[in-house]
């Protein structure tokens, strides 16, 4: 019996481990976006500079609309998404940069009511939607940049 929780545990170790995108895109489209949260967070508790990690945190702040983190960790992507240089990544992250600058100004003059921005939030407990930014977290993939971390 044992044996066989091993051989399960390390099979499900190894799919979650080549399937990161896949995992992180169907929790999240089946509205499981706090697990999705819960594996973004783990990743940056290990390193800090973790692109994936951060990536599921800004969609997780964005589709929750966490206004008062939002500025900063667009700012945060910006920065070290400068730094990735891997192939699949830089294809994409133009597109991470307008968007990010564009979100950026908008921010500076969206000042919702209490009750729209409650509005807001709860949209994001909306299932069947997709993971934002799936495009960057691909690349990030087929760059060999989703693999798990060791603390």
């Amino acid at each position: 019996m044992l044996f066989a929780f091993c051989v399960f545990t390390a099979s499900l170790t190894e799919a979650q481990t080549t399937n990161f995108y896949t995992n992180v895109t169907n929790l999240w489209y089946q509205g499981q976006k706090a697990e999705v949260l819960a594996l973004g967070e783990q990743r940056l508790n290990i390193n800090s500079n973790d692109m994936p990690g951060l990536i599921i945190k800004l969609a997780y702040a964005d589709e929750f609309s966490q206004l008062g983190v939002l500025s900063n960790l667009y700012c945060r992507v910006l920065t070290i998404g400068e730094t990735i240089t891997n192939e699949h990544f830089i294809t994409h992250y133009p597109f991470l940069q307008f968007a990010t600058e564009f979100n950026l100004e908008f921010l500076k003059t969206y000042n919702p009511s209490p009750s729209e921005l409650l509005e807001e939030q709860a949209k994001g407990l909306i299932p069947h939607k997709p993971f934002i930014y799936y495009l960057l977290l691909e690349a990030l993939q087929e760059d060999g940049l989703c693999e798990p971390l060791e603390p």
